[in-house]
């Protein structure tokens, strides 16, 4: 990885524990989906300039486009109903793994 996308990598996941120190929610206890989200988010900073949230379209409209900067406007709705936003990088603080239910 470049210094780069090292740099943009640190400055997300401290974005990421400020944000869910401060919320509600907190992150994934799974760690490589929390790798492979910030995985994504870097390389939208680095080639659109803002940490889009990669399992939404990015349409180039900077206007509709700012509500998917991470952490997006469609999150809070979706914890609330299925316990995990789209990308499943945040969860309700009573979120449990399948594995954790006894299901894995």
């Amino acid at each position: 990885m470049d210094d780069n996308k090292e740099q943009e990598e640190i400055k997300i996941r401290k974005m990421l524990n400020e944000y869910v120190a401060h919320s509600s929610y907190k992150l994934n206890p799974d760690k490589k989906i929390i790798d492979r989200v910030v995985k994504g988010l870097v390389m939208r900073k680095v080639k659109f300039g803002y940490a889009y949230c990669p399992c939404r379209l990015v349409t180039g409209d900077k206007e509709k486009d700012k509500n998917i900067i991470c952490p997006c406007v469609y999150h809070g709705e979706e914890i609330e109903r299925d316990g995990e936003c789209h990308c499943n990088l945040f969860v309700s603080a009573n979120y449990q793994t399948k594995y954790e239910e006894g299901e894995g």
